[in-house]
């Protein structure tokens, strides 16, 4: 029976898979795209005080320019990062790496780079890298297994946050 290191659940998100060259692989660190700073505002605007104006005109402003990053990225108005892409498919995820279906054809060792964004609320759009540690071919492409590499503890902490999303409504 293998054990697994991190808790694992299926899920349906929007993704987009690419294969990287090795010889950059220094250059690869896995981060969370500036919009998901919309969690932080919440925080900030629970600190904030109730009859002070300037407190409370802060962080409307913070709010309006996470809103309009969001409205842009989800509209496909704005590509500049790739997020607009994304298509939803269906993986197995974990903090230590995620399983998909692919048309690509990957080889053991190759790195790739994700763009996924977690439905959470606030939605989390994520870059991560990884290894490519399994292949499996299949009548419908191929079934890879992604070990994250350059990753953060920020990047894990969200992902463990989606994952117990997720166990918590089955």
């Amino acid at each position: 029976m293998e054990r697994r290191l991190y808790p694992r659940a299926d899920a349906d998100v929007l993704i987009k898979v690419r294969l990287l060259a090795h010889e950059r692989q220094a250059e690869y660190f896995s981060k969370i795209y500036d919009m998901a700073a919309v969690a932080d505002i919440a925080s900030r605007s629970n600190t904030a005080s109730d009859s002070d104006p300037e407190d409370i005109t802060r962080c409307m402003v913070d709010l309006q320019e996470n809103a309009d990053s969001m409205v842009k990225i989800f509209s496909g108005t704005d590509n500049a990062d790739g997020f607009c892409d994304l298509a939803y498919k269906q993986i197995n995820i974990s903090s230590g790496g995620v399983r998909f279906f692919c048309d690509t054809m990957c080889r053991i060792r190759d790195l790739v780079e994700l763009r996924v964004i977690l439905p959470v609320q606030p939605p989390v759009p994520l870059y991560v890298y990884g290894e490519v540690v399994r292949v499996l071919e299949t009548e419908d492409g191929y079934a890879v297994a992604v070990e994250f590499i350059a990753t953060s503890d920020e990047i894990r902490r969200e992902i463990v946050h989606f994952i117990n999303t997720l166990l918590e409504t089955k």
